[in-house]
């Protein structure tokens, strides 16, 4: 209990130091969102009129002000350009978001999982030098280079795929693919180095000595795994959302990451904010899950 109050209170302060620093960021950036709106042409009475209308006159001080109490009832103001109340155009765009993200970390768990174990348990064999070239090579290329590859190879030379009409299936394949591919090479690391170190174990070789069979051993090293490769997923989910943001730009998927591009291209506060704050609550959601999940496999986290 006191740990569960104590990791709530952290995520209360790593919340509060996210908002302030964006509110921060943003303003501290050159250019003017009002500038933006009516143009170069526009005259300076109509740029101060509309600034008061925004609330950008107001000094830095009421600005954070009103901001957090906004964030804190909810209400994330309206988008400078669009005129529509933030958390409206979020919700609109949060289901590209999360099916992509889901179902790239379900994937990249499971492949990453059983070909690191299964690696690890045939160390030295041609799968796990096999498997550990790919990882590296796979770990050497960030997204926003891995998805220019994948287009060209896939869509372009051999063109068996598109990359266009998002919400078809086989539009999902290469946005999905390029956040797999390091995300698994990262889990399958982790699990492989986790299984070695526990397969030399007091235990493991107890259970030898007694006969169990190997897919049995296997077994139980892989539950005595699954903690660290789960709190793995849930650090990488950060990654995981930033390179989903990254992925959408490049795919032009309408997701929360499209958004929060036109919102620093514009300079629309609101948006910008609305975004980062509710993946920050997001992520801090999965985060928590998982930890409920490993101190149920293994109570001893909690202790």
């Amino acid at each position: 209990m006191e740990s569960s109050v104590r990791k709530f209170l952290y995520s209360l302060f790593t919340m509060f130091l996210a908002v302030s620093a964006i509110f921060i960021i943003l303003r501290a950036t050159p250019g003017d969102p009002v500038e933006k709106i009516l143009g170069p042409e526009a005259k300076e009475e109509e740029i101060v009129k509309y600034r008061e209308q925004l609330g950008l006159n107001e000094s830095l001080g009421d600005q954070y002000k009103n901001y957090l109490v906004g964030i804190v009832s909810g209400e994330m103001g309206k988008s400078l350009f669009k005129k529509k109340d933030v958390t409206v155009l979020i919700k609109k765009h949060m289901k590209p978001t999360i099916v992509l993200a889901f179902v790239s970390i379900s994937f990249a768990t499971i492949l990453g999982t059983v070909f690191g174990i299964y690696a690890g348990f045939k160390k030295s064999g041609l799968f796990d030098n096999t498997s550990r070239i790919i990882s590296l090579v796979a770990l050497s290329f960030p997204i926003f280079s891995l998805a220019p590859i994948l287009v060209y190879i896939f869509a372009i030379k051999f063109n068996v795929l598109p990359v266009s009409e998002w919400g078809s299936f086989a539009q999902g394949i290469l946005p999905v693919l390029t956040l797999v591919i390091p995300l698994s090479a990262v889990i399958m690391r982790v699990a492989r180095n986790k299984l070695l170190e526990e397969s030399g174990a007091p235990w493991v070789q107890v259970l030898r000595s007694k006969g169990m069979s190997d897919l049995s051993i296997l077994r139980r090293l892989s539950k005595v795994c699954m903690p660290t490769i789960l709190n793995v997923v849930a650090i990488q989910l950060s990654v995981v959302l930033a390179g989903t943001m990254i992925t959408e730009t490049i795919f032009d998927i309408p997701g929360m990451g499209l958004l929060l591009f036109e919102g620093i291209q514009n300079r629309d506060y609101p948006v910008v904010q609305g975004v980062i704050i509710y993946s920050t609550v997001i992520y801090m959601g999965v985060y928590f899950i998982v930890d409920f999940v490993n101190e149920k496999i293994d109570p001893r986290i909690s202790a």
